[in-house]
């Protein structure tokens, strides 16, 4: 079974013009997601895919595997699609390029899962009291066979005892085999999908089951300079 990876990057983002070549201590943000992602066992090629030259010279110049997509793919999901549209490959793993910190075992698991015959895997950790009523940080529930219910912007599940269910956050990166990431791709966007502005839901809502892998690792994304900024001071540290 060959698994491919595929870092979505663009260079247009409304919070950080760029980031996916802002410096990281003599690097672009997109050569650091790289190179971790190329460390992950179970992982056989590593892709980036992109719409903007200045990330494709980049990706050129440190010797990554690049493809150009389309400026008119409406979420990273299509792009790795359009990547691998021609690429031989039984399963896809998506890795946002803004991912610059990841717990590499976690990946390696939900990989595991997609060998044993999942269709579409994703990553939680548990959420912090200060994810819980906000609506950036997404939450998730599970049934007992780890499988997703849901995922919302809202805190779920309420608490309305003192029993308490740990809440988890959910952490953007998929897994796909072939055959279900272009089923999903070829949906369209879902009622619920369209409500949360969450392209998971389309998943659900179609009855593609999704399995959760809880992580206990640290993950950091870099969505404004502020992120960069804090990254940096704790390497510094």
């Amino acid at each position: 079974m060959k698994v491919i990876a595929v870092i979505p990057a663009r260079f247009e983002s409304t919070r950080f013009p760029g980031k996916a070549l802002t410096d990281l201590a003599g690097k672009p943000l997109v050569q650091r997601v790289y190179e971790q992602v190329g460390l992950c066992e179970g992982i056989d090629e590593v892709l980036i895919a992109t719409d903007d030259e200045r990330i494709m010279s980049a990706a050129n110049a440190f010797g990554a595997a690049a493809v150009m997509t389309s400026s008119s793919c409406t979420s990273g999901t299509d792009r790795v699609a359009q990547a691998v549209e021609n690429v031989a490959a039984d399963a896809v793993i998506n890795i946002q390029g803004d991912q610059v910190k990841f717990d590499s075992h976690a990946i390696s698991t939900m990989i595991a899962e997609l060998r044993d015959g999942c269709a579409m895997a994703t990553i939680a950790t548990p959420a912090a009291e200060e994810d819980l009523n906000d609506p950036n940080s997404v939450k998730l529930v599970c049934n007992q066979n780890g499988y997703a219910l849901y995922f919302s912007r809202a805190s779920i599940p309420y608490m309305q005892t003192t029993r308490r269910l740990p809440p988890l956050k959910h952490i953007g990166i998929y897994g796909f085999s072939r055959k279900t990431l272009f089923e999903f791709t070829n949906l369209a966007p879902s009622p619920l999908e369209l409500t949360e502005s969450l392209e998971q839901l389309r998943a659900l809502e179609n009855g593609i089951p999704i399995k959760v892998v809880v992580a206990q690792g640290e993950f950091f994304e870099i969505n404004t300079p502020d992120d960069k900024d804090r990254l940096i001071r704790c390497w510094q540290s």
